[in-house]
């Protein structure tokens, strides 16, 4: 009856409820789409494990160049509350620094915390793209105790074995 009162340019909306049990804002909610299997669960990958961690792990990657003094590392490590700690040159990783192996270092030789990072780092953690799966992630952190998170060829951030139990509490 509206409709026929209208013109060529007139509009009609209206609102039918029906799955979304009377609530507009269920509907539009992506965890009762969930629940209700209208929508998808994401698939978890790299990128959305190093966004969504709680581990208390800082929020930015924190990371050190080949060039810093060992005791600034150090200092760096402390005060983020990390025991590993990627080496980066120009954005790409070429070391890394655990706390518990460089301790024993310098346990043997002191002088080591005047020393340039690059002489004391090991080997690189893994480099994996933003969109690696979770199962892959896993691989790689069964022989490494951290991979590093690239998106568009820039090191964005940092997963370790703790994040990835963190998760699956």
């Amino acid at each position: 009856k509206v409709a026929a009162d209208l013109d060529e340019t007139g509009l009609i909306v209206f609102i039918v409820c029906d799955t979304g049990e009377h609530y507009l804002t269920k509907f539009h909610s992506d965890e009762w789409m969930k629940e209700k299997l209208l929508l998808e669960p994401q698939r978890m990958t790299a990128g959305l494990i190093a966004e969504t961690k709680n581990s208390g792990a800082p929020a930015e990657l924190i990371f050190v160049t080949p060039n810093e003094i060992v005791s600034i590392a150090l200092a760096k490590m402390n005060e983020a509350g990390v025991t590993q700690i990627p080496v980066l040159d120009d954005n790409r990783s070429v070391g890394s620094i655990r706390e518990s192996r460089l301790l024993a270092k310098l346990l043997i030789d002191r002088d080591l915390l005047d020393s340039k990072v690059g002489d004391v780092m090991e080997a690189s953690f893994p480099v994996l793209d933003v969109d690696t799966t979770l199962k892959d992630v896993k691989a790689k952190l069964q022989k490494s105790p951290a991979v590093l998170i690239e998106d568009f060829k820039r090191i964005t951030g940092i997963i370790t074995r703790s994040d990835v139990l963190d998760m699956q509490r």
